[in-house]
C-alpha cells in the first residue's frame, strides 16, 4: 500500500532525511520517497504491519508536523501557497522594520554617545542614554524572535532528538548571540552602578543583539525569495488546470442547463460553443470544432473536430460549435492524468540526489562539530598571544563571532535545493511541450542514452496505412477483397483496418468470421485463408513464385507487402503503405547531431523497411522482427551502452519495459504508454530528440547547483572561521547574507530552465 502524506517544517535537505529516516526505520515500511520542494512523503507499507497513524506519530516525533495528504484542487493548492507566502511577507516586512530600529538602536550608538557627552565620561545623562539604548535593543529584537520562533522550536527539537537540520544552526547561532549579548548586558548594568564608565564601554563593545536579530530576518528573506520562486515552478501544471472550465452546459430533456463541472456524470451530452473550454473527455456527436489542445499536448496550432473524433478536457473550441457525449470525468480525464504525472515526477528523486542526501545526513552535526572546534581554536591562539583581537572587543567575543559566523553560513539550504527545483520546472517545461517524464531518475538515464531505437509503424510513419495495390492471381479481387477483409475485421493491427477501410471504398458487404488463428508477427489463418508476411508463407509451405516479381516491385516502392493464400496457393499480394511523418527526418537528423546511435526495428519485410529507413537517414535496421526478438535486440544492445527505446503498440511493450528509457508515442496504446518512462504526447519523434536536449539541461542544471553548493561550502567556511584574519573577518550577520543568497541563486538557476525550447525547424 502506497500513501502519501503532507509534511510541513522541512527547510533543508536534513529536514528531508530526518524524515525520511523516521518513516523507513519503523517496522513494515517498504520505500520512503520525501520531496523537500513539495513538502509530501510517500510511503509504501504493508498496512497488516503498521498503520498511517504511526509513520505520522513517527515524524511527528522528529520534529514536523505531517498528515495524511488530503486531495484539493489546484485553485485551492494555489490559495493556500499564496495565503502562505502573504503571511510569510507580513511577517518579514514586520521583522525588516524591527530590525532597522534595532540596527539604529546598536550602530547608532556613537549618535547617542555624543548627545551625552559620551567620550568625555562626566555627562549626568552617560548612565540613563546607554542603560536606554541597550534596553531598547532588547525590547525590538524580542518581537523579531517571537515572529521567527519556529526556527528556535523545530531547530531545538531536532537538535535534541540529534537529528540536527538547518533550522538548528540559525536557532544555534542566533541563541548563542543573544545569550552571550543578555551577559555583557548584565555585566553593563553592574558597570553602571559602579560609575565603571570604562567597564561599561567594554560591554557596549561586545554587544551582539544586533546579530541575533539579523540571521533570523536574512535567513527569513532568503527563505521568502525561495519560496516565492519555487511556487513558480509548478506553473506549467497551473496554466493545465486553469484551462479546464468550472461550468459546463449540459443537455437535459432537450434544455441547456449550465452546471459545475464537477457535477457531470458520463453519458452527459455536453454543448460547447465558440471560445468555450471542454470541460471533460468526450465524443462529438454532431457538430464540429477547431481546438486548440496546447494545455495538453503542447501544439499551438489549432485540430478541426468532427463527428465521432474523441476531443480532451481543457481544450479551447476557437470556432465552431459541437456537442459531444462525456465519457471521461474529474480525476480520469487525460489532462487529470498528465498533472497527477507530472506531479509524481516533480516530486520523485533522481539518483544524482542520492549523493547529497548523504553529505547532509552528516553535514549538519560537522558543522556543529566544527563550530565548537572554531571557537575552542580561537580561545587557545587569542589567549596565548599568537593572535590579538582588535582593543574593543574581547578574546571571548571575537571567538564567539568566528564560532557563529561557521554555524550560520553552513547550512545547507543550497544542497537540498539543488536536484528538486531543477526537476520540478523541468518536468513543467516538459509537459508545456507535451513531453510527460515520469521520474526524476529518466532525466538522468535518458542525458546518457547511447542508442534510439525507433519502431516503425505509428512512431516514425504515421501509422495510417492505405491499400495502395492488389495484384490478384486467377482470382476476382473484389471477392478476394472482401474475404480478406471480413476475416481482418476483428483484428485491431493497422494493416487490418486498412485492408476494411478500402472494402468499404469498393462498398463491399463484410461477413462475420468468428474462426480465425492469429499468428504473432506474421498474420493469422482462417478456412481456406492464409493471410500474413513472407515468414508466414514459409511456415506453411506456400509456393510463392508466382508472386516474387510484384512482391519485390512493392517492397523496393516502401510498401508493406502482404501474401494471401487460398487453397494452399497464392491468390494475391497486397501493397499497404504508410506515409512517413513529416518531423521523422529532422528527428533523426537532431538525434546524430546530439551524437546518439539511431536504429529502426520492425516486423516489416528488409526491403519495406529498408525503403522507409533510406528515405529517414537511419542506416541500421532490424526488419522482420518478432515482438520478443525486439526485446532480445535491446538486450542485445544493452551490453554496448544505455538504450531507448521507442514504440506505440502492444507489441512494443516488452521493449519499451526492457530498454533504460521506454518512450511511448502518445497516441499508442495504453499498454505501450504504461510500460514507457517517457510519453511524447504529440506522437511527434522530434520530442524524442527534445526530450534528451531538455534532461541534457536539467542534468547539467542540477551538476551547476551542487556544484555551486559545495564550493559555496568550501570557500566561505574556512573565511568565516578565520582562516586570513585579519585580511577577511566574516560577521554572523554577513554569514546569513551569504547563505541566503546562496539558496536563492541556486533556485534562480533551476529557473533558467523555463527558456528551454526544441531545436525544430
Amino acid at each position: 500500500m502506497k500513501t502519501k502524506f503532507d509534511v510541513k517544517g522541512m527547510m533543508c535537505a536534513a529536514c528531508q532525511g530526518n524524515v525520511a529516516k523516521a518513516a523507513s526505520k519503523l517496522f513494515g515500511v517498504k520505500d520512503v520517497n520525501v520531496s523537500l520542494l513539495a513538502g509530501t512523503m510517500v510511503v509504501e507499507f504493508d498496512e497488516t504491519a503498521i498503520g498511517e497513524e504511526e509513520i505520522s506519530n513517527a515524524v511527528i516525533s522528529s520534529g514536523y508536523e505531517c498528515y495524511v495528504h488530503v486531495n484539493e484542487t489546484y485553485q485551492q493548492i494555489k490559495k493556500a501557497k499564496e495565503k502562505e507566502l502573504h503571511g510569510r511577507l507580513v511577517r518579514l516586512l514586520i521583522s525588516l522594520g524591527l530590525l532597522v530600529l534595532l540596527m539604529v538602536f546598536s550602530m547608532g550608538s556613537m549618535v547617542l554617545m555624543r548627545a551625552a557627552d559620551f567620550p568625555n565620561h562626566e555627562s549626568d545623562n552617560f548612565v540613563p542614554v546607554v542603560f536606554t539604548e541597550v534596553t531598547l535593543q532588547i525590547v525590538v529584537l524580542i518581537p523579531i524572535i517571537v515572529i521567527n520562533f519556529n526556527y528556535f522550536t523545530s531547530g531545538f527539537k531536532s537538535l535534541f532528538k540529534l537529528k540536527p537540520n538547518m533550522n538548528s544552526l540559525v536557532a544555534l547561532g542566533s541563541t548563542v548571540s543573544v545569550l552571550y549579548s543578555l551577559y555583557r548586558y548584565v555585566l553593563l548594568i553592574i558597570a553602571l552602578i559602579n560609575n565603571d564608565k570604562e567597564a561599561a564601554m567594554h560591554s557596549m563593545d561586545n554587544l551582539y543583539f544586533e546579530s541575533g536579530g539579523m540571521i533570523l530576518v536574512f535567513v527569513s528573506i532568503g527563505k521568502y525569495f525561495e519560496k516565492r520562486a519555487t511556487n513558480r515552478t509548478s506553473d506549467a501544471i497551473g496554466k493545465m488546470v486553469e484551462l479546464t472550465p468550472e461550468t459546463a452546459i449540459v443537455l437535459r430533456d432537450g434544455k441547456e442547463e449550465e452546471i459545475l463541472t464537477s457535477g457531470l456524470k458520463i453519458d452527459d451530452v455536453v454543448v460547447v460553443k465558440p471560445g468555450s473550454g471542454v470541460p471533460a473527455d468526450g465524443i462529438i456527436v454532431s457538430g464540429f470544432g477547431n481546438l486548440d489542445e496546447s494545455s495538453l499536448t503542447g501544439e499551438s496550432l489549432p485540430v478541426y473536430k468532427k463527428e465521432g473524433d474523441h476531443v480532451i478536457c481543457g481544450s479551447v473550441n476557437q470556432n465552431g460549435s459541437f456537442r459531444f457525449k462525456v465519457t471521461e470525468v474529474g480525476e480520469d480525464t487525460a489532462i487529470s492524468k498528465v498533472v497527477s504525472l507530472v506531479k509524481e515526477a516533480s516530486e520523485s528523486k533522481a539518483p544524482m540526489a542520492r549523493l547529497a542526501d548523504k553529505i547532509s545526513a552528516y553535514f549538519i552535526p560537522a558543522v556543529i562539530g566544527l563550530s565548537i572546534a572554531t571557537f575552542v581554536a580561537w580561545e587557545i591562539l587569542l589567549n596565548t598571544g599568537v593572535v590579538s583581537a582588535p582593543e574593543e572587543v574581547s578574546n571571548v567575543t571575537m571567538a564567539l563571532r568566528f564560532a557563529i559566523t561557521v554555524m550560520v553560513i553552513s547550512c545547507p539550504c543550497a544542497l537540498g535545493l539543488a536536484t528538486p527545483v531543477a526537476i520540478m520546472v523541468g518536468t513543467g517545461k516538459g509537459a508545456e511541450n507535451g513531453i510527460l517524464i515520469k521520474s526524476a531518475e529518466a532525466f538522468e538515464q535518458l542525458a546518457n542514452v547511447d542508442y534510439v531505437l525507433f519502431d516503425k509503424t505509428g512512431t516514425l510513419t504515421k501509422g495510417e496505412m492505405k491499400v495502395e495495390e492488389i495484384v490478384a492471381y486467377d482470382e476476382d479481387e473484389d471477392l478476394l477483397l472482401k474475404d480478406v477483409a471480413s476475416i481482418e475485421a476483428k483484428s485491431e493491427h493497422p494493416l487490418a483496418a486498412a485492408l476494411v477501410i478500402k472494402a468499404k471504398e469498393r462498398h463491399l458487404e463484410l461477413i462475420d468470421v468468428n474462426e480465425f488463428d492469429y499468428v504473432p508477427g506474421k498474420g493469422l489463418t482462417s478456412g481456406s485463408y492464409i493471410i500474413g508476411n513472407l515468414s508466414l508463407m514459409e511456415d506453411k509451405d506456400i509456393d510463392i513464385s508466382a508472386s516474387l516479381k510484384d512482391y519485390e516491385r512493392l517492397s523496393n516502392n516502401g510498401l508493406t507487402t502482404l501474401f494471401v493464400a487460398k487453397d494452399a496457393r497464392i491468390a494475391c499480394v497486397i501493397g499497404i503503405g504508410d506515409e512517413i511523418k513529416e518531423s521523422s527526418v529532422e528527428a533523426i537528423r537532431r538525434l546524430k547531431e546530439l551524437g546518439k546511435k539511431v536504429a529502426m526495428v520492425s516486423g516489416d519485410n528488409s526491403r519495406a523497411a529498408n525503403a522507409v529507413a533510406d528515405k529517414l537517414g537511419i542506416e541500421d535496421v532490424y526488419s522482420e522482427v518478432l515482438p520478443e526478438q525486439k526485446e532480445e535486440i535491446v538486450r542485445n544492445l544493452q551490453k554496448n551502452g544505455t538504450v531507448a527505446f521507442v514504440g506505440d503498440g502492444v507489441n512494443d511493450a516488452p521493449s519499451l519495459a526492457r530498454a533504460e528509457i521506454g518512450i511511448a508515442i502518445g497516441a499508442g496504446t495504453d499498454v505501450a504508454i504504461e510500460s514507457a518512462n517517457i510519453i511524447l504526447v504529440r506522437s511527434d519523434p522530434f520530442d524524442v530528440a527534445s526530450s534528451i536536449d531538455l534532461s541534457k539541461k536539467v542534468i547539467r542544471n542540477i551538476k551547476e547547483n551542487l556544484l555551486w553548493a559545495f564550493l559555496y561550502n568550501i570557500i566561505l567556511i574556512p573565511l568565516a572561521a578565520g582562516a586570513i584574519y585579519p585580511y577577511v573577518v566574516m560577521k554572523p550577520m554577513y554569514g546569513s547574507i551569504a547563505m541566503s543568497c546562496s539558496s536563492i541563486f541556486v533556485v534562480l538557476n533551476a529557473l533558467r530552465l523555463k527558456w528551454f525550447s526544441s531545436h525544430k525547424k
